[in-house]
């Protein structure tokens, strides 16, 4: 599965408490509680690539002799 955004796990964990206690595969709190840390993980994978990109632009300005220091 392809995770372009939050909303296609929000869509997922909408279709997940749709389903009937009970279900066949992962039991539904089970499937709720894995979402739930996919959209975490996601959020913190976001914030390190962020942080990431910072890093790495201050870097890039640092090694510019035309950047002023």
């Amino acid at each position: 599965m392809n995770f372009d955004g939050d909303h296609e796990i929000e869509h997922f964990r909408r279709s997940l408490a749709m389903l009937p206690a009970g279900a066949d595969a992962l039991k539904r709190e089970e499937a709720m509680s894995l979402l739930g840390r996919l959209r975490d993980a996601t959020a913190r994978l976001r914030r390190v690539e962020s942080s990431l990109e910072a890093l790495l632009n201050a870097e890039l300005r640092l090694g510019d002799p035309r950047s002023e220091p």
